[in-house]
């Protein structure tokens, strides 16, 4: 098995799917090209890029045209890129980094969309205000009253944070005499923080709302910038979600707009359209049906695979609901794995896309499916890593169950199990944290895990001596009136930065921040944290007040003790986790989620399954058990089985050579459906 011997027949056939899509190229006719996993959609991609190139350059740069491709994460975009080669006629990028170049320029239009949406924002507050359980005390006062109270805390919001993290009785004494006239505001401190947080936040989106109509200067234009995960509206400020929607706004509400998009942008690229959201495939097919108004030529095109839609957030098999009328082209060969691999993958994604490999030398893989116990699986790791050969330049890659084991068994167990008891992310939360601590997208990460991964980028950039100075930056601009003595003083002062601990880094940081005399620096630190005027206190605070909204006066000494344990890991443990969201580990065996491999391929595969999958209870037993009659089942049952169904194809068609699966839960009630798909089932020790 060697996988590189393409029969003719199979090359030519392959061309075919090719052809069809080049045919609706030159038709202005949008398409939805559906691929398997492994099947070279990337390859498709980018040969219809080349095709465009081609046949359309002359007359694009002739009319000062472009082409778009969207990917959905930035390692995609550096694949393309690379694969396509160096051409300035396309336009490789995220699809947040895209929607921004196509709105960025309409600050007037932005604007007056941020102003509606402070608007909104304002009035929710005040109906919390007015209607909250936990504001009963304040709704109690007179308005004279409450506007004084108000005017009281703003004029005391120093005190207010840097006492925010102390006892109920502290800040009760902090404030007793401040507050004289609001005694039984205060017998609730839980509740007075709640309120206050809810002024602060509704005094500055006021602010920021009078400001812009005012036209004060500051306020004339939306910045994004994808360093930050939330919003900072009261700063003219959005992160990523925001993003979408306005962006989703402004073109739906503009014709001038989408003409402008439709004539500058005549081809359009989305990869992985599954994991699309639904806003930017909303976008497309707005922009299609105006130019269909006006006469004018526009071709979109999707590719991806259904049956790949992993994450909650995409589109999947609604895109057809939302862009109608495109013409669908299938492809069913796989270049990824051998016979034995794609054989099992059939059986699981079980529709209208059964592949075969494209090659004709593809068989020689492995697969096997044990049943066995958790005591099993070092055991079973142990036996492959010997007969496979595992070493860091051929790694194994394990995918388990939670990231819990992925923490432990990558070296940032201490992190996982403080985030865990944060109010953000215990209970009903506990998913979040798995999407929001672990993710390869940089999207998707918390607003916290965000702030910490921007810290420990920035310390790895500084010890690391290929880095560029740009990429300490928040922009280019910083250094052009710098000269190389400014400069080397600058890089000077930022490595003074020390510490064994986050906190200590921190505190390092802090000190640093107070004594040096450089605005060039603070840039840089305010730029990373995303808040300016650093000192340790602030940031400890800041923490409390994101990862424990809602605190409570019986809570706040389990708050400090969960945010001092986040503070006292070693910064050693961090950038563990920061190089495995950048995926650069260095181990002989990698631990991933099954989320976390998509995209993905490696020779070889090991997972670990059983019943139970997060919270959910039964989870793959569910799967397996209703595999074989899946189509007596409907609603949430039918919707279960294909996002069960979804994940175990993806994670399967992860392995190029050798698969093996282990299920450590009793599995005779439901062993027949296992069979059906992978053939025979081992007990682990016997063979």
């Amino acid at each position: 098995m060697s996988l590189s011997k393409i029969l003719l027949s199979n090359r030519e056939e392959e061309q075919k799917s090719l052809n069809a899509i080049f045919n609706s190229i030159d038709k202005s006719e949008s398409i939805i090209f559906n691929a398997g996993a492994g099947a070279g959609k990337t390859y498709a991609l980018i040969e219809s890029l080349k095709y465009v190139i081609r046949n359309y350059e002359k007359n694009l740069k002739k009319h000062n045209q472009q082409i778009i491709c969207i990917t959905y994460t930035n390692v995609a975009t550096k694949e393309v890129k690379e694969r396509l080669g160096n051409t300035d006629l396309v336009l490789v990028s995220t699809i947040h980094e895209r929607i921004w170049e196509l709105i960025k320029e309409y600050q007037k239009e932005l604007v007056e969309i941020h102003k509606e949406k402070l608007e909104d924002e304002i009035s929710n507050l005040k109906q919390k205000l007015k209607i909250g359980k936990e504001y009963e005390k304040y709704q109690e006062l007179e308005d004279g009253l409450k506007g004084k109270f108000e005017k009281i805390m703003i004029e005391n919001k120093e005190l207010f944070f840097q006492n925010y993290s102390v006892t109920a009785a502290e800040l009760k004494k902090v404030f007793k005499t401040i507050l004289n006239d609001y005694s039984d505001i205060l017998k609730n401190v839980s509740h007075f923080r709640k309120l206050v947080n809810t002024i602060y936040k509704l005094d500055r989106y006021s602010k920021c709302h009078e400001n812009i109509i005012s036209n004060k200067k500051g306020y004339k234009s939306v910045e994004y910038n994808s360093i930050y995960n939330s919003d900072q509206l009261h700063k003219m400020r959005i992160s990523h979600d925001t993003l979408l929607d306005y962006g989703l706004k402004i073109i739906e509400k503009y014709d001038l707009l989408k003409q402008i998009i439709i004539d500058k942008y005549p081809f359009v690229f989305i990869d992985e359209y599954q994991d699309t959201d639904e806003k930017v495939v909303l976008i497309m097919s707005y922009l299609e049906q105006y130019a269909k108004k006006i006469g004018h030529n526009i071709f979109i095109g999707y590719f991806g695979d259904t049956a790949q839609n992993i994450y909650d957030g995409g589109v999947g098999s609604k895109i057809t609901k939302i862009h109608s009328g495109l013409n669908p082209i299938n492809k069913v060969f796989n270049r990824r794995s051998t016979k034995e691999v794609i054989e099992v993958i059939n059986k699981i994604r079980n529709d209208n896309i059964q592949q075969i490999s494209i090659y004709d030398d593809c068989e020689g893989g492995s697969v096997k499916f044990y049943k066995g116990t958790s005591d099993n699986v070092k055991d079973l790791l142990d036996k492959y890593i010997h007969e496979w050969k595992i070493t860091t330049k051929n790694q194994l890659h394990c995918l388990v169950l939670t990231n819990k084991i992925v923490a432990e068994y990558s070296g940032f167990k201490n992190i996982y199990e403080a985030f865990k008891e944060t109010d953000k992310y215990k209970g009903i939360n506990y998913n979040q944290l798995n999407t929001e601590l672990f993710s390869n997208d940089l999207s998707k990460l918390g607003e916290i895990p965000k702030l910490l991964f921007n810290i420990v980028r920035l310390q790895n950039n500084l010890l690391n001596k290929t880095t560029s100075v740009i990429d300490i930056s928040p922009k280019e601009s910083l250094f052009d009136d710098m000269s190389i003595e400014g400069l080397k003083k600058l890089i000077k002062s930022l490595k003074e930065h020390k510490g064994k601990t986050l906190g200590e880094y921190i505190e390092s940081i802090s000190t640093v921040y107070s004594q040096v005399n450089d605005e060039n620096y603070k840039k840089i630190i305010d730029w990373t944290f995303g808040f300016e005027n650093i000192t340790f206190e602030l940031f400890k605070n800041y923490l409390i007040g994101k990862l424990f909204n809602n605190i409570s006066d019986d809570d706040i000494d389990h708050a400090n003790v969960t945010i001092q344990k986040i503070l006292e890991v070693d910064i050693a443990e961090y950038d563990l986790w920061y190089k495995f969201i950048i995926d650069k580990q260095e181990e002989k065996v990698i631990y991933h989620t099954y989320h976390g491999t998509k995209g993905r391929e490696f020779d070889n595969v090991i997972i670990i399954m059983e019943n139970a999958f997060g919270r959910n209870r039964d989870y793959f037993n569910f799967f397996f058990e209703n595999s074989l009659h899946s189509d007596v089942l409907e609603g949430e049952g039918e919707r279960n089985l294909e996002k069960i169904k979804n994940l175990l194809y993806v994670s399967c068609s992860r392995a190029i050579k050798n698969l093996r699966v282990i299920y450590i839960d009793d599995v005779t009630n439901f062993e027949i459906g296992i069979k059906e798909i992978f053939g025979e089932v081992y007990l682990f020790g016997n063979n």
